[in-house]
């Protein structure tokens, strides 16, 4: 995909298959509905659901894809969080 396409899409001036926009919002990190709206396929006013961030996302959006590091890494969050509460 162009940059020139790409373009388009977040101008709302080019009608890009929603099956393009997936693996394209992963790529930019960005929700899927955002760049639905921004493409125009979605209206502004369509809701989205809310999903937080968990612990195994963003161990896999920073890489960590050992199951060894994946439960460091959940157990490091733990303790932060519980640190945070006792604050």
């Amino acid at each position: 995909m162009s940059v020139v396409d790409i373009s388009k899409i977040l101008a709302g001036r080019f009608q890009a298959l929603t099956d393009l926009l997936k693996p394209l919002a992963a790529v930019l990190d960005v929700p899927q509905m955002d760049l639905l709206r921004a493409a125009g396929v979605l209206e502004a006013g369509t809701a989205q659901p809310n999903r937080p961030l968990t612990v195994q996302v963003a161990a896999q959006r920073l890489g960590i894809k050992s199951p060894k590091n994946v439960a460091a890494f959940e157990a490091l969050v733990a303790a932060l969080r519980d640190a945070e509460k006792r604050r």
